[in-house]
């Protein structure tokens, strides 16, 4: 019994794997849908008393990602 069902299982994944690949054609003319400027989020803005401040190394010497800062 147990060699059936591992019968049945192979025969179905085999089946599965080349619907799987038709699914989705590849053409070597295909290009990307969106264009890296459109792939960036829309600009993120800060309350108001904040502005933004870029990534980058602070004076000592630590990463720091961008975030809202407090304006001063």
């Amino acid at each position: 019994m147990r060699l059936r069902a591992l019968y049945l299982t192979g025969a179905l994944i085999a089946t599965a794997l080349p619907l799987s690949a038709r699914a989705v054609p590849v053409r070597p003319d295909h290009q990307a849908t969106t264009s890296p400027q459109q792939a960036t989020s829309a600009p993120y803005t800060c309350p108001p008393g904040y502005y933004w401040s870029p990534d980058g190394y602070a004076p000592h010497g630590k990463f720091r990602p961008a975030h809202c800062a407090v304006r001063w």
